[in-house]
């Protein structure tokens, strides 16, 4: 039996795709690619070595499904067809990744300051999906605002949001509230 939270992140993966079948290819919006190994910045070069740090299986899962290896981010099921693996398998030790890079000393000091650093873009996109929403924008455009978003992020920076974070929505409203309260400016 599949545990919630994989059966959400399942269902969210196929949602994904069948929209991206269906839009003109005009519209599909590619996410900026980088390989592990090119990190820019110092907090992208310590989290990058966190990463390749981890077992094989578990690097093998993350590079495959952040896009950590220069090409596009694959779907669970597409990863666990390059490696062989069931797709259960593949979720399983996907996840095991990332509990340990969120329970690991070494990984949460590498990924908390990237994820610090990534507060002010997500304070732009929340405030630009604010003003939609109060304008009555439909929540279909709104939700183009954070796919643009997403799309314009580093791997890396991927990672940190979705597998280290709560999630771009939820690191949105810790942003918000650490504004609100003067600690980020």
């Amino acid at each position: 039996m599949l545990s919630r939270h994989i059966a959400s992140k399942f269902d969210s993966v196929i949602r994904n795709i069948l929209l991206r079948a269906e839009a003109p290819s005009g519209e599909v919006m590619t996410p900026r690619l980088g390989r592990l190994e090119d990190a820019e910045t110092r907090l992208e070069q310590r989290c990058a070595r966190v990463v390749q740090a981890l077992p094989s299986d578990e690097k093998a899962v993350l590079c495959l499904t952040y896009g950590l290896t220069g090409q596009a981010p694959c779907p669970p099921h597409r990863a666990a067809d390059l490696l062989g693996w069931g797709l259960a398998q593949t979720l399983t030790i996907g996840e095991a990744a990332i509990l340990r890079l969120r329970n690991a000393a070494s990984a949460r000091a590498a990924f908390e300051p990237l994820l610090e650093s990534l507060h002010p873009k997500l304070l732009v996109a929340a405030d630009e999906i604010y003003e939609m929403r109060l304008a009555e924008i439909p929540k279909p455009q709104r939700n183009k605002v954070l796919k643009r978003f997403w799309c314009e992020l580093a791997p890396l920076e991927r990672l940190a949001l979705r597998g280290y974070g709560e999630g771009e929505v939820e690191e949105m409203r810790v942003a918000l509230e650490k504004r609100a309260s003067g600690r980020l400016i």
